[in-house]
């Protein structure tokens, strides 16, 4: 109820307005008699205050004006005086200060008595919350006899629309849906958006959108709430309507609905989490825990729809130590949708995807796993992506041992963000039995020592090897003058006590150079 809606109740038509138009549009929302001046102790906004000016009396000017002062930043909704035998005629400063804080100034008849102007004042404001609560809980009832049947979004929306009879559209991103209801919106842009005041009986907060078409040049308004979901991302609600207020009671609708919506997305993260529990459980019994029977294998493959075609290939991917980043869910998306037949479970230090292929044809390759990933991120991050050799059902187990030996391997030995078990050649059996270790024990103390110190030599050394052990190559390689390379090489010789010309006697020393060009140095 507004100022304006007060007056023209019949009580008050008895009584002056004093300050013209100033407030009319101000909400009231209650009443309280006053005869105190801490204001703040016992008001609130959208109040009116009843007084007789009793506590007024006698009082110096700075402290009228700070009280007016209060009342105006609470937000109160007018000034009603009574008056009585004492106070016949309303002093100035009363009716100054009123005009200058913007506050309605009501004068009331000595023959009215306070509890008349509260039950006038009450009465309306009181079947109004009456009326809203019908309206809530008939809402309530509608929904909850259609919730039973109420087995998806689409059938909360068609109900929402029939109640609140406005445009209306849910858009819910992690699960992909998008709901519209009602004279499509789309050719309307947003002008401006603000957060709107709400009444006591509405928890969610709502936002204002000015809307402006392009094509008709007509203008509207939307009502945005966005609902909290478990999924990581909020879902949305809006309203459109022409008008640029929306009625309490379609308030009241859009809090049940929005407890419905939310209520259902509870359910559907639950949903949602189960099936990836026990999709997680069947990738790790496929997988991890490989039955050795073949029905036993067949019947796991059949339950997790992985039993359609002759051929397998997995691909891992792990950060360093296992830790995770912000990128790894955007990385399995986008390795997840490589191929159509797919299944993944998480470790707690990596992630494999399986994928069930129909030809040979279709393994993937390095080339296609560099097209979507991006390989400064996974050498900024430390993160590993492996991938097996195409496998056929018989050979299941050996896919994760293969992604998982790559894995380790590059993280003691970095051979390139993205790696196959091919890359490790020769290598790859230590990394089979978990011997990374030992194979480090391959590399000379000298070999390791020129590694760590020597940085500059070293690098000669290798280039040295990589060229076919050709001293001109080498120079050219890195840009030096062959005298250059010769005295490095020389000194590399007494360094390592060995003799560059004796083949037998490098093997092992050329092994070893590769393993620590490809080492980590902050291992």
């Amino acid at each position: 109820m507004t100022i304006k809606e007060l007056m023209s109740l019949e009580l008050f038509k008895t009584c002056k307005l004093l300050t013209g138009d100033i407030g009319l549009t101000n909400e009231v929302d209650s009443a309280m008699v006053l005869e105190a001046l801490d204001i703040e102790n016992w008001s609130k906004k959208n109040q009116l205050i009843l007084t007789s000016l009793y506590a007024f009396k006698d009082l110096p000017t700075t402290d009228l004006i700070n009280f007016f002062q209060k009342m105006k930043n609470l937000g109160v909704s007018g000034l009603v005086v009574k008056m009585d035998r004492l106070i016949t005629v309303l002093p100035d400063w009363l009716v100054t200060l009123c005009f200058e804080h913007q506050i309605p100034l009501i004068k009331v008849e000595q023959e009215i008595s306070y509890e008349k102007i509260m039950l006038t004042i009450y009465e309306p404001l009181l079947n109004h919350q009456g009326h809203l609560l019908r309206t809530y809980y008939d809402v309530r009832q509608r929904f909850t006899k259609v919730e039973r049947n109420l087995h998806s979004f689409e059938q909360i929306m068609e109900t929402f629309y029939q109640l609140i009879q406005l445009p209306c559209t849910l858009s819910i991103p992690a699960l992909s849906l998008d709901i519209h209801k009602g004279p499509s919106f789309e050719q309307y842009i947003v002008q401006k958006k603000d957060y709107i005041e709400t009444n006591e009986f509405t928890k969610n907060y709502y936002e204002r959108l000015n809307l402006f078409s392009l094509d008709s040049s007509q203008q509207a308004t939307a009502l945005q709430t966005e609902i909290t979901t478990r999924f990581g991302s909020p879902c949305t609600l809006i309203v459109y309507q022409l008008k640029q207020t929306i009625e309490a009671s379609h308030m009241m609708i859009i809090e049940n609905v929005i407890d419905i919506i939310h209520e259902r997305l509870q359910m559907e993260y639950l949903l949602k989490k189960e099936r990836y529990a026990r999709m997680n459980n069947l990738a790790d019994a496929i997988l991890q825990n490989t039955p050795t029977s073949l029905d036993e294998l067949n019947s796991l493959l059949e339950e997790a729809k992985m039993n359609n075609f002759r051929y397998y290939q997995g691909i891992t991917f792990s950060a360093k130590a296992g830790e995770t980043y912000p990128h790894n869910s955007e990385i399995l998306t986008r390795l997840y949708a490589l191929r159509s037949n797919t299944i993944f479970f998480e470790h707690y230090n990596y992630t494999v995807i399986l994928y069930n292929l129909e030809k040979m044809e279709q393994e993937i390759k390095k080339e296609e796993i560099k097209k979507i990933i991006d390989a400064t991120t996974l050498e900024s991050e430390e993160i590993t992506i492996s991938f097996s050799l195409v496998k056929e059902k018989g050979e299941l187990k050996e896919i994760l041992l293969e992604c998982l030996d790559a894995i380790r391997f590059n993280q003691h030995f970095h051979i390139d963000p993205i790696v196959s078990i091919n890359d490790l050649g020769i290598f790859r059996y230590f990394m089979r039995e978990n011997q990374a270790e030992q194979l480090e024990k391959l590399v000379p103390p000298q070999l390791h020592l020129l590694w760590e110190k020597h940085e500059e030599l070293f690098l000669t050394l290798y280039t040295f090897f990589q060229v076919g052990r050709n001293y001109k190559k080498t120079a050219e390689t890195l840009f030096l003058h062959s005298k250059t390379i010769r005295y490095r090489l020389n000194k590399i010789e007494h360094l390592l006590n060995i003799d560059l010309t004796n083949p037998i006697q490098l093997v092992n020393y050329e092994i070893g150079t590769y393993l620590l060009k490809t080492k980590r140095r902050d291992k």
